[in-house]
């Protein structure tokens, strides 16, 4: 059976490639060759460049806004060739803003007053951002600052058509329908994206994905707990090889 061993990794909002560094070095020494990416837009259809990467992989990785961005990729390259990739999210939400549909997501008042605290103050909103994505580990104060330094967040253009997409993506239904494997990761203590996202994955549960709620995990799981998150994935990897 072939191996699975080229993965392409797509980072979160607001955060930069340097967070997932580490995540990528890690799957680098389990024999993964692993290319990171940074965010793109996926709501105006020009994003050929990242279709033509996931043609060179067996893996597509995304975290938080970067899974639903993974998810779109895969679908579409699904769509186009009759061919099907791994897929795998890092707390993501395939609908990050609440619906009636899909209630355990943000609120969309607090999602308006982060747009709009963003369009006044992108420093401060950033700041805020980070805090909430490390609140809940052991050393959050320590973890808040170290994600403020390693942090290199993209120009205000692309951070932009992140909000964007945050706001208007529901990618649900592609989850449902998509025929390959699928692996999404969620945290316990995740300050953006509600822990009871597991219950609305028991509904759109299909026989080729599988879904689990890290403990004692926060947003920044990916980040702050890297080896843990390697082994989640690398067991699924594995598990899906010799199924």
């Amino acid at each position: 059976m072939k191996l699975q061993n080229k993965i392409l990794l797509i980072t979160g909002w607001g955060v930069g490639v340097e967070p997932l560094q580490s995540l990528k070095l890690h799957l680098e020494k389990k024999g993964f060759e692993t290319q990171l990416i940074n965010i793109f837009n996926v709501l105006d259809r020009n994003f050929q460049a990242q279709l033509d990467l996931v043609a060179e992989v067996d893996v597509v990785i995304g975290w938080s806004l970067g899974g639903q961005l993974a998810t779109q990729l895969v679908d579409i390259f699904y769509q186009q060739t009759g061919q099907t990739k791994t897929l795998i999210t890092l707390a993501s939400n395939p609908c990050f803003v609440a619906n009636d549909n899909w209630q355990t997501a943000m609120p969309t008042d607090v999602f308006s007053q982060f747009k709009a605290s963003f369009l006044q103050n992108l420093q401060a909103t950033l700041k805020r951002f980070y805090y909430l994505i490390t609140l809940g580990s052991s050393q959050a104060k320590q973890d808040w600052l170290n994600m403020q330094n390693i942090s290199n967040p993209p120009p205000y253009d692309v951070l932009l058509q992140g909000l964007e997409m945050l706001e208007h993506l529901n990618l649900v239904d592609n989850l449902k329908n998509y025929s390959g494997p699928q692996l999404h990761l969620f945290a316990e203590q995740d300050g953006v994206i509600p822990c009871k996202i597991v219950e609305n994955f028991k509904d759109i549960a299909t026989k080729n994905m599988s879904y689990k709620l890290l403990k004692d995990a926060t947003h920044a799981f990916p980040y702050l707990q890297v080896e843990r998150t390697i082994e989640e994935i690398c067991q699924f990897l594995t598990i899906h090889q010799q199924s």
